[in-house]
């Protein structure tokens, strides 16, 4: 029968399809950001590293490209990692990210009109980071209404975001009364392609729920 989650379980499943939604935006507006990259600075993932974390973004959106970044120099790049009290290696890379900017081979032209498009994505993701942060928060305190997610945290390779999804998307697990059930509900239960004395491989359903099949 359908299954349609009630009072936690549905302010759950909300609240898990609203991340999911903002997961989407946030990869949409990084491949926007990595394309004007692409174009005007190359080099930019060798330089960054990690391309978005959040000293890259803040340091992106004061100084997306090369000629930007020899203009703020060693200090202005360290300055930023500053004000940003972040730890790491971060605040030792500026003299290498200033190497990278000088030997650039990224085009000039357009670069005004793409560096505009460049700050709008990364304040968009910045937003949508501290948007994500504000909906797990309330997924994990949620979830932990429920009696028996400690019993499923001790499970290992299961952390909260896990837990969340699975819970979001199963519901109440006690109206299951086996797991088989839940295989069917995931599209993980076994089927086997056969016809006749054709005899094909044993393989999972992929029907129903794909989101908990994700999950789990």
């Amino acid at each position: 029968m359908p299954y349609l989650p009630e009072k936690l379980y549905a302010e759950l499943r909300r609240l898990s399809m609203f991340r999911e939604q903002l997961i989407e935006d946030r990869i949409r507006s990084l491949n926007r950001l990595h394309r004007e990259m692409k174009i005007y600075f190359p080099e930019y993932k060798d330089a960054l590293g990690n391309f978005d974390g959040v000293f890259s973004l803040l340091l992106l959106k004061a100084a997306p490209f090369p000629e930007d970044l020899l203009l703020l120099g060693t200090d202005g790049i360290r300055q930023i990692w500053h004000d940003a009290k972040l730890r790491g290696r971060g605040y030792s890379r500026a003299d290498e990210i200033l190497r990278y900017a000088r030997e650039s081979v990224g085009l000039k032209n357009g670069a005004n009109a793409s560096r505009m498009a460049l700050k709008w994505f990364v304040e968009r993701i910045i937003d949508l980071d501290e948007q994500l942060a504000e909906i797990e928060d309330q997924l994990n305190q949620k979830c932990m209404e429920i009696p028996y997610t400690e019993n499923i945290l001790e499970i290992s390779g299961i952390g909260s975001n896990t837990l969340s999804g699975i819970l979001a998307e199963m519901g109440d697990i006690s109206q299951f009364d086996d797991v088989k059930e839940i295989q069917k509900m995931s599209g993980l239960g076994l089927v086997a392609c056969s016809s006749g004395k054709h005899k094909g491989k044993t393989k999972i359903s992929h029907r129903r729920r794909k989101r908990l099949r994700y999950w789990l």
